[in-house]
């Protein structure tokens, strides 16, 4: 047969919108008699970094911690939050999971690999159903006790389980080496930025020791500032939950959150109705820096301001540096050198890049025509690399929207693959 033969059997209507017509020898069944539907009892701050057992909260992260509470075949969804109807796992053996986290365990005429393939695929549209949002905020028992589940033979949800095992391996495989050649990219870019920036463009030019260990050698007739000496560093609005708006009634607040491979991303945003000090309104060519987070990886990523993103304000938990060189001075805060340092500013209680601290970091600077053409190069580098990473970035997308509809398309019945066998799998 072909790999991907469209279901040969009878059909019969399943009275479901986003089902459709299903095999004519499957059964509806709602999830409640296929089942038991539980929720797990650990909280997050129960987790363990090396804890002996894996422990699932509501995120694809899986977590770590010292007890279990299952020791079973499980299948998991998130019950609230961002994860609603997007986050799911599937589990044999020892593992706990979060208070929020839905366990269906104890399988009754079904497969549980079964389940967590049909539930990955269908449950967002039931969740999502009359919902104008795109997400939801809970997930409640009653919607998954009455969930229908179109259900083949036993033998069925075992080839289907087979086909979709190798098929979904076979694209995680493929997403993967493409998430590593974007890391790749990423590491050379910066690598690329870190040797402009301090060293120069011409690999002949004659070099001194710049008295800073961690920088090392930069061209002789470049200066080592610090950048205080350049700009201004300014700290962010502080403000409170009753000065929050909607968007027609306030001001733009910018936040760490809005700052994504250097760039203002508009995803996440908060606007305010208060008092706004002029020096805390952004300019074209300001840098935007986070310097405080409850991820240490996040402190120190930075966006330049463009004009779309100026005239508004920047939160607390930001700094914004100002200066006459910022264009240069964007490429040194990406640079491997400055990343590397930033962990040297945190604290063991805080994570917070202080105004102090990034008024004294010292720069390597060179004089205002090398500047221009560094500044150039580094632009154009940054289109290319950004070109390259947006086409391995679709090609991920694509990926996933094949494997989710891969998916939807077996458990439902519309691919037959009931003599599929392994040697079939993609090359």
């Amino acid at each position: 047969m072909n790999r991907f033969n469209k279901m040969s059997q009878g059909k019969t209507n399943s009275v479901v919108d986003w089902l459709g017509d299903i095999p004519s020898s499957w059964e509806l069944i709602r999830l409640r008699f296929l089942c038991c539907i539980g929720t797990g009892s650990k909280d997050t701050v129960d987790n363990v970094i090396n804890g002996k057992y894996p422990f699932f909260v509501r995120s694809d992260n899986v977590e770590k911690i010292d007890e279990f509470t299952h020791d079973e075949e499980a299948v998991m969804t998130a019950g609230d939050g961002v994860g609603v109807g997007r986050v799911f796992h599937y589990y044999k053996g020892k593992f706990a999971a979060h208070q929020r986290v839905y366990v269906f365990t104890k399988f009754n005429n079904c497969k549980a690999k079964f389940i967590y393939y049909y539930l990955k695929s269908n449950l967002a549209f039931e969740v999502l159903k009359g919902n104008a949002k795109s997400t939801v905020d809970s997930l409640r028992r009653p919607m998954l006790a009455n969930f229908l589940v179109s259900l083949p033979s036993f033998n069925e949800q075992e080839s289907i389980i087979r086909f979709l095992d190798d098929k979904t391996s076979e694209i995680d495989s493929l997403i993967a080496a493409k998430k590593k050649l974007i890391d790749l990219l990423e590491e050379q870019r910066q690598a690329i930025i870190t040797e402009a920036v301090t060293k120069g463009l011409d690999p002949n030019v004659k070099m001194k020791d710049s008295g800073v260990e961690w920088i090392g050698e930069i061209p002789e007739h470049w200066n080592l500032l610090r950048i205080k000496y350049l700009g201004d560093a300014i700290l962010g609005l502080t403000y409170s939950p009753s000065d929050v708006v909607s968007k027609n009634e306030g001001k733009l607040v910018l936040r760490s959150s809005n700052i994504r491979n250097g760039k203002i991303d508009y995803n996440d945003t908060v606007y305010v109705n208060c008092a706004v000090p002029p020096k805390l309104i952004t300019k074209e060519h300001d840098i935007l820096i986070c310097s405080r987070n409850g991820s240490r990886e996040l402190i120190g990523k930075c966006a330049l301001i463009d004009r779309n993103s100026q005239d508004q304000t920047f939160g607390a938990f930001t700094t914004v540096f100002r200066s006459e060189i910022n264009e240069f001075l964007f490429y040194i805060f990406q640079s491997q050198l400055f990343k590397s340092q930033i962990g040297s500013y945190l604290t063991s209680t805080i994570n917070q890049l202080t105004i102090s601290k990034l008024r004294n970091f010292p720069v390597a600077i060179p004089n205002d025509l090398e500047r221009k053409k560094i500044t150039n190069f580094l632009q154009k580098k940054a289109l290319e690399f950004d070109s390259i990473i947006k086409n391995e970035k679709n090609a991920i997308d694509n990926l996933k929207e094949y494997r989710q509809s891969l998916i939807y398309e077996a458990v439902t019945g519309k691919i037959d693959v009931r003599d599929y066998k392994k040697e079939e799998a993609l090359s």
